[in-house]
């Protein structure tokens, strides 16, 4: 008999213990002394010699009752632990359905005379994907298991999912295999090989069936330690379990050195359901867009699309912004081909969100099954000249860089006394620059800040003191305001030295040994940026050659795009089925964001240190929202996700999969279940325990246990 229910023991007991005193308790409540009435006084002297019946010890004498109360309670219990003859069959199996539910099980081509119509008339005519064969094929698996077997469901795309406990229940097992849907992620499979391994431990003939079309990465396949080649060397006529008939072992002396990554499935018999026809396929495998850093209202595209099936192949590609066609082409490409397109200058405009497709055309290699691959999606923010205002004395040096860069509108400049005046003249800028000066009164949000020599107690990033002849000796490289800037040869005779606070979102962007020399934080809705010592102006007695280096510029150039929300030139899409960080610049206080994706549904991720996690399971845009702990949103970024896998987007089944490397096991298909018996015993202890309801009924109602 084996139990196959999933209650851990300890807690089965914790249970049965509770139920028992319960009924104990009940019984002993149960008790009372039963009323008699009388026609004359005589008979009293019999009713009060029964006044001692309320004794514990004389209330127990009757234990017919909490005996059968007991016994029921246990009948119940011992049958929600689903007990079962026959498991222990030495023929029984113990398998692991690992089912492939990644994207390329989305091509429809699960019929064959569908696939072949398909292929002749060069078109896609597949009424079922992949998917729904591998559902058919492995409910003909499970339908096949014996008496004795029991069966687990794993879900394989980006991640290892169980979705059943060990069971021979096979209906059940049928309708979670309905319920599988293909995501827009790669497979894990080393990851699930893992996971099948950890579940069988210690099991009795142990069989993991792969169900799958076979699209793994040549990496994924080779991550596999079969054990017991590996501990001595085989005979050239040493079965190997779960290889095909005919494939040979691996010679005498044959050692490998061990690999710590690889998946150990010594003894265990490993099989594979391949699902799948066709192999023709164009696909999109990168979609990137990138802005330019001299002019931010123009921008180009980068496309790569490659032929991945053995017959030439015709396509339509569109490249979309918004709704509205930018380009349309038609590709022909050679077998196996990858093409490259570079769409460059494209004029920006207000919708932000990029789309490439990729369109069937009539005749043969004019469309293939698989659809996932042939859409792309990017963002490009929408980009506007920024208003600039300079607050200060006249600087031909900040003035002249600000006049090249061509994304920017430089409104006037004001004198620090005007400003102090009427500090409404600052409204409408986007950003204000203060040269030289620290006003009582700053711009209201969501005008962004720069200062050169912030002081007193209205700086903005309070200032510590006063550094002479400071040398920069470190900069903090992943800030998008010190990118590709170099400040370690910069001369400077004097520098005010700032008290970032971290719990305000404050941070140091350059040090001077351990004086902080240039802060920013990000207040609210805006961003400053607080530089330490002044830019050479007529009247300063301060000095520094920075103005007659590249890196002023481009310092000022960084920092306007952090102040417009550019943190990187180049805007790449995330792929899905990969775990990426995103930075949220500036977020202080949120620990979760949330996550809304392309189909609606909203996930939670943690957010730490400003990175927020992300995990895309579908193709398209998504929406993240930090969110401060009473519900406030602090940030909110836009992402996309493509398929971007050639591995995923190479959708020629493998009739034959072979794992370990080139000297590994050529896994075959799984053979017939033994025969075995079990039978589940359940049922009769829910019978038993009905009738033992029935007889403690009949018993008290005939008070013989009352």
């Amino acid at each position: 008999m084996s139990i196959l229910g999933p209650i851990p023991f300890a807690l089965f007991a914790w249970v049965a213990g509770g139920a028992a005193v319960l009924a104990i308790g009940a019984y002993i409540i149960k008790m009372r002394r039963r009323r008699f009435e009388v026609p004359f006084s005589r008979l009293w002297q019999r009713v009060l010699e029964q006044r001692d019946a309320n004794a514990l010890w004389k209330q127990l004498r009757r234990l017919l009752s909490l005996l059968l109360t007991l016994v029921i309670i246990g009948m119940v219990l011992f049958a929600a632990l689903d007990p079962t003859l026959g498991a222990v069959d030495r023929k029984a199996r113990s398998v692991v359905i690992l089912f492939d539910a990644s994207a390329s099980m989305k091509a429809m081509d699960g019929d064959a005379e569908g696939n072949a119509k398909g292929n002749a008339k060069g078109n896609d005519s597949g009424e079922r994907s992949r998917l729904d064969a591998a559902k058919a094929r492995t409910k003909h698996l499970i339908d096949g298991m014996g008496g004795g077997d029991v069966a687990m469901v794993m879900k394989v795309d980006g991640q290892a999912t169980p979705m059943s406990r060990f069971s021979n229940d096979g209906p059940m097992l049928d309708k979670i295999i309905d319920g599988i849907t293909a995501s827009d992620t790669p497979a894990d499979l080393t990851r699930a090989l893992g996971a099948a391994a950890d579940a069988l431990r210690d099991r009795p003939n142990p069989l993991i069936v792969l169900v799958s079309d076979g699209a793994f990465p040549e990496q994924q396949l080779g991550l596999v330690d079969w054990g017991a080649d590996r501990a001595e060397p085989a005979s050239p006529t040493s079965p190997i379990p779960g290889a095909a008939p005919g494939t040979p072992a691996r010679p005498p002396g044959a050692w490998s050195t061990k690999n710590l990554a690889a998946v150990d499935l010594s003894k265990i018999d490993v099989r594979y359901l391949p699902v799948g026809r066709r192999s023709d396929n164009v696909g999109i495998i990168a979609f990137n867009v990138r802005r330019y850093i001299a002019n931010k209202a123009a921008y180009e595209v980068y496309i790569e699309v490659q032929n991945f099936g053995q017959e030439p192949a015709h396509r339509q590609l569109t490249l979309y912004n918004g709704e509205t066609p930018v380009d349309v082409r038609k590709l022909d490409l050679a077998p196996g081909q990858r093409l490259h397109q570079i769409y460059a200058k494209l004029p920006a405009s207000v919708d932000d969100k990029l789309r490439a497709a990729l369109r069937p055309v009539d005749g043969p290699g004019g469309s293939d099954p698989f659809a996932l691959d042939d859409e792309a999606f990017a963002l490009l923010p929408a980009k506007k000249k920024q208003k600039v205002l300079l607050v200060g004395s006249p600087n031909l040096f900040l003035e002249g860089a600000l006049l090249v860069y061509e994304n920017i509108d430089l409104v006037g400049r004001i004198s620090p006394a005007t400003y102090d005046a009427n500090p409404q003249t600052a409204d409408g800028a986007d950003v204000v620059i203060f040269d030289e000066h620290t006003p009582e009164v700053l711009p209201p949000p969501p005008a962004s800040l720069l200062f050169f020599h912030p002081t007193g107690k209205a700086s903005p990033i309070a200032v510590r003191g006063e550094a002479a002849s400071p040398h920069i000796t470190e900069v903090d490289e992943g800030h998008p305001v010190m990118r590709w800037v170099t400040l370690t040869d910069v001369y400077m005779d004097k520098t005010a030295t700032f008290a970032p606070d971290a719990r305000k979102g404050e941070s140091t962007l350059a040090f001077s040994v351990r004086d902080s020399v240039i802060a920013a934080k990000r207040d609210g809705k805006r961003k400053i940026l607080a530089i330490g010592f002044s830019l050479p102006a007529p009247g300063r007695e301060s000095a520094t050659d920075l103005t007659l280096r590249v890196a002023f510029p481009m310092l000022l150039v960084n920092a306007l795009d952090w102040f417009a929300g550019d943190q990187t030139d180049l805007l790449t899409t995330y792929p899905t089925g990969s775990r990426e960080r995103v930075p949220l610049d500036g977020v202080v206080g949120a620990t979760e964001a949330e996550v809304r994706g392309p189909d609606g549904k909203v996930a939670k991720t943690p957010v730490i240190d400003g990175l927020a996690t992300f995990y895309g399971t579908r193709v398209g845009y998504y929406d993240l929202a930090a969110k401060a702990p009473d519900g406030s949103v602090l940030a909110r970024v836009e992402l996309a996700a493509n398929l971007a896998s050639p591995e995923e987007s190479d959708i020629a089944p493998s009739e034959k999969l072979t794992l370990g490397g080139t000297a590994g096991h050529q896994l075959a298909e799984p053979e017939a279940f033994e025969i075995t018996h079990s039978q589940k015993l359940w049922i009769y202890l829910i019978v038993f325990a009905a009738g033992l309801i029935l007889v403690e009924w009949i018993t008290y109602h005939r008070r013989i246990t009352v």
